[in-house]
């Protein structure tokens, strides 16, 4: 079974969400994502209740960071998270503060 890691900064750190897109209850730990800053977006066209999202933007700063928390889960769990996250993300492989690498799903690059 190959694992990735996956950094979350946002709804992926709730319980219930965890429960109703895994089945499980993740475990973390706290790590920090240099060179982004959180951006907020709006998605009524995937979330009926037009919420507002947290969304990581590169930056490129590495005074820039952001706290989260960083799941292990199955490589074939990602499509699950893809499919949560939908196309107003873009998933990244990244490297954390403390040197592991991760992925997380950032503002697309091409998108201003």
């Amino acid at each position: 079974m190959e694992t990735v890691e996956l950094f979350s900064y946002g709804t992926l750190q709730h319980s219930d969400i965890q429960q109703a897109l895994f089945k499980w209850k993740l475990e973390g730990t706290p790590e920090i994502l240099t060179g982004y800053t959180l951006g907020k977006i709006s998605l009524p066209e995937n979330h009926p209740q037009a919420q507002t999202y947290l969304i990581a933007i590169h930056t490129g700063n590495n005074n820039d960071t952001i706290k989260g928390i960083s799941y292990t889960i199955k490589q074939s769990e990602l499509p699950l998270v893809d499919d949560y996250e939908g196309p107003a993300y873009e998933r990244v492989r990244v490297t954390l503060k403390s040197d592991k690498e991760a992925l997380v799903y950032q503002k697309p690059i091409n998108e201003k």
